[in-house]
């Protein structure tokens, strides 16, 4: 799955029905440079969720570039 497909799961689904997957990604993040702001707010369950989902379109948004 990539991380765009996680996204949209997540945006379907939640953030709970994903949470390996999202484990996964943030690791995948930090090893890359991306914001650690942008993880830790998309990683904590007390940020609302439309907050997490922009966190998280960002991280998406950051990997694709660094993969580019």
């Amino acid at each position: 799955i990539t991380a765009l497909e996680l996204a949209e799961h997540v945006v379907t689904g939640g953030f709970v029905a994903q949470q390996d997957a999202l484990t996964a990604l943030y690791r995948t993040a930090r090893q890359n440079e991306v914001s650690d702001v942008l993880v830790a707010v998309a990683s904590d369950d007390t940020e609302p969720r439309a907050v997490r989902e922009r966190a998280l379109g960002r991280i998406v948004v950051q990997l694709a570039r660094t993969a580019a």
